[in-house]
């Protein structure tokens, strides 16, 4: 008796969860429905941490909590919860980067030039963002060079998953930080901003634990 056709291998039901919610919060965020968005951001982070639990570095599980309460910081207006959505993703990005440098495999020597883009990338948005972040100057250049380092840091693990959630989050960033100072205005940024953050994180986890 010939074996019957094999399934395919199914996504796990927290991060299609995950996928979902995302679309949906994205999609409210290019709206500007700020309101709904306390349906779907706030449940983001759980839904992924469920998923990666079982199999995930200590450190990240700990980057995605401190990613959750930055989440709920930035669904809040004014310099107050910028602030503190600040801290809470500074400190995420150092527990990745120390996560990620654990899984180092020449990922920068085989890629040299990408790092030099995320150096100039860093410059670059250090020199736009200096004459408007007033108070906060000081502490958006430490957390963008938190920002790049764990981008350097996942670059430098060889893993593309891990590289391109990197990469995502540097993008993500700097078009949140380009809009909130002014710098720049992109149609629907809220959207944009939403789409790589949340392409970033399931890319970041999962590929810190690959072999």
């Amino acid at each position: 008796m010939s074996p019957g056709p094999r399934k395919g291998r199914q996504l796990p039901f927290g991060l299609t969860a995950y996928g979902v919610v995302a679309a949906a919060d994205a999609a409210l965020a290019g709206m500007g429905k700020r309101r709904l968005r306390w349906l779907t951001k706030p449940a983001l982070m759980p839904l992924l941490a469920s998923t990666e639990a079982p199999r995930a570095d200590p450190l990240i599980m700990a980057g995605l909590g401190l990613s959750w309460l930055g989440d709920l910081a930035l669904l809040f207006e004014g310099e107050g919860p910028f602030a503190a959505g600040l801290v809470s993703f500074l400190a995420a990005h150092l527990s990745y980067v120390v996560a990620l440098s654990k899984r180092r495999d020449g990922g920068i020597r085989n890629a040299p030039w990408l790092a030099i883009l995320y150096a100039l990338a860093w410059l670059g948005l250090n020199l736009l963002l200096w004459p408007r972040s007033g108070r906060l100057r000081g502490p958006v250049v430490v957390y963008g060079t938190a920002l790049v380092a764990m981008a350097l840091a996942a670059l430098d693990t060889g893993d593309l998953q891990a590289a391109t959630g990197g990469a995502a989050f540097l993008a993500s960033d700097s078009m949140l930080a380009l809009d909130t100072f002014g710098v720049a205005r992109l149609p629907a940024v809220d959207g944009l901003v939403m789409l790589t953050y949340a392409a970033a994180q399931p890319l970041i986890a999962h590929g810190a634990r690959r072999q």
